[in-house]
């Protein structure tokens, strides 16, 4: 990602030096954009396995942490997370060990500390399902609108209510329609409910 930014600003410095037309540079920068968009099959892949590939190969911290978070390699991930220079993504990291061992105090104490954002009230809402508090179930998943993260909660209610082909019948009928991180996570969501490992 530095590579690309630092590109885009030496190319356009040598536009800017020779007076290239606004629109000339709007548009080239506009390539580059979606050039590195279709590049990253992360953004709008729709082969799990090319992105599983993508993380493995990458050198980005945060990729590897979900590289070995996604196989199931929480010791690896953790080392992984430790490279991790972002303050956000690395509580985000922390948040889904922690919510992978079903360690929810430490989920929450990590909670209270961060913003509000849709993340947050998906991890509190899935505590509350675990620890079978509706009030505050509620509570929580009235502040969500993001549509994927509300049917991740019924995923996450009918695994909880033991209704695991009710789960995996969920994920099926979203995985059509997504795309890159969210693809991956139904994807392996999924691997997880049919190998019995939630």
């Amino acid at each position: 990602m530095i590579w690309f930014l630092l590109l885009v600003f030496v190319f356009a410095s040598v536009l800017g030096y020779f007076q290239a037309p606004i629109w000339f540079m709007y548009g080239v920068l506009a390539v580059m954009i979606i050039f590195f968009l279709i590049r990253n099959p992360l953004v709008f892949g729709k082969d799990p396995e090319k992105m599983m590939v993508y993380l493995k190969k990458s050198k980005a911290p945060h990729l590897q942490f979900l590289f070995y978070f996604l196989h199931g390699d929480l010791s690896a991930a953790e080392d992984a997370m430790g490279n991790i220079r972002s303050k956000k993504a690395k509580q985000g990291s922390k948040l889904m060990i922690l919510m992978e061992r079903k360690e929810y105090r430490k989920a929450k104490d990590l909670l209270a500390k961060m913003s509000g954002h849709k993340t947050k009230w998906y991890a509190l809402s899935d505590i509350a399902i675990q620890e079978e508090d509706v009030d505050s179930f509620k509570q929580y998943k009235e502040k969500l609108n993001d549509t994927f993260l509300l049917n991740l909660l019924e995923v996450d209610q009918a695994v909880f209510d033991g209704k695991r082909e009710e789960a995996v019948a969920l994920l099926e009928n979203m995985i059509p329609k997504l795309r890159g991180y969210k693809l991956l996570t139904a994807v392996q969501v999924r691997k997880q409910i049919l190998e019995g490992k939630v």
